[in-house]
């Protein structure tokens, strides 16, 4: 598919992801049936979502696998600033201009690689995105094969060690910022997560984030891309104050900091729905 994008761009590349898509949308029914239930969840919140059925799941499949595609257009700079709207864009100038770097909850939610379009007008960002070992060797490989510059490093996170923490404090020393997926739980510590309520039903949400958060004192904030008509539309807002808390303020910190995001991934998301990509069941507990 990357192939078939470097010989004819976007049309062609998705002539080659179509039977990919409908592989797995056929013979991967635990798709189908975490799709079709998130949809039934969101349908009562969600602004004009079509009626549920089969098609539009497989336009949540096609949705995700176009998605994938834009990544490596973003990587390879074929992607415009002037294609990218920026909502927020003054509380992340503030923090530039004062070289305070940040602690940025990302999501499944769009397609996050697209912020790299704000490197574009703003040299002076740096961001470390934090990524389990198998995913973050990916990454890594794809843009050494294809020789594309990022302004993104990615991090291995498998365990966050006391090497790990200091590289990551002197980042924030120096004004770089640090992304972690705020909507998915750690592959190896499920445990690490607090229960938020999530489209009138309780969720788990990882701790990781709120944690960096306090560790390094610095400000948790929300960073989400969704795509609309052709275009990106980045929105960037503050989800918390980071500070240094007492160790009876934590648990406190980190459930007010949860139930913030979890209604601000809502709103986005409702307003999004085709472009959640957790295809999985993340409803797993009980009301």
């Amino acid at each position: 598919i990357i192939f078939s994008y470097l010989l004819g761009g976007f049309t062609l590349s998705r002539v080659f992801l179509f039977p990919v898509l409908l592989y797995y949308f056929l013979f991967k029914p635990d798709f189908r049936k975490t799709s079709r239930e998130y949809f039934e969840r969101v349908s009562k919140k969600a602004d004009h979502l079509p009626e549920i059925n089969l098609l539009l799941s497989f336009r949540h499949l096609w949705q995700f696998g176009s998605s994938l595609i834009d990544k490596f257009a973003v990587w390879r700079g074929d992607i415009q600033h002037d294609q990218v709207n920026i909502y927020g864009s003054k509380l992340f100038d503030e923090l530039l201009l004062n070289k305070q770097g940040g602690v940025i909850a990302i999501t499944h939610l769009g397609n996050f690689e697209v912020c790299s379009a704000l490197s574009q007008s703003r040299q002076e960002f740096r961001l470390t995105v934090l990524q389990h070992t198998k995913h973050a060797e990916k990454f890594n490989f794809l843009l050494n094969k294809y020789k594309i510059k990022s302004i993104m490093e990615v991090l291995e996170v498998t365990d966050i060690g006391p090497q790990t923490a200091m590289k990551l404090s002197e980042k924030i020393g120096r004004g770089e910022f640090i992304a972690i997926a705020a909507d998915r739980l750690p592959v190896n510590n499920p445990e690490a997560s607090v229960t938020c309520n999530f489209f009138n039903q309780p969720a788990d949400f990882p701790s990781g984030p709120y944690i960096l958060a306090y560790i390094l004192r610095v400000p948790l904030l929300l960073l989400i891309c969704v795509k609309r008509e052709g275009k990106y539309h980045i929105y960037f807002e503050k989800i918390i104050d980071g500070r240094k808390i007492s160790r009876d303020e934590r648990i406190d910190f980190t459930n007010k900091a949860v139930k913030i995001f979890a209604k601000k991934l809502e709103y986005y998301t409702q307003k999004n729905p085709l472009q959640w990509f957790n295809f999985y069941n993340f409803w797993q507990k009980d009301l």
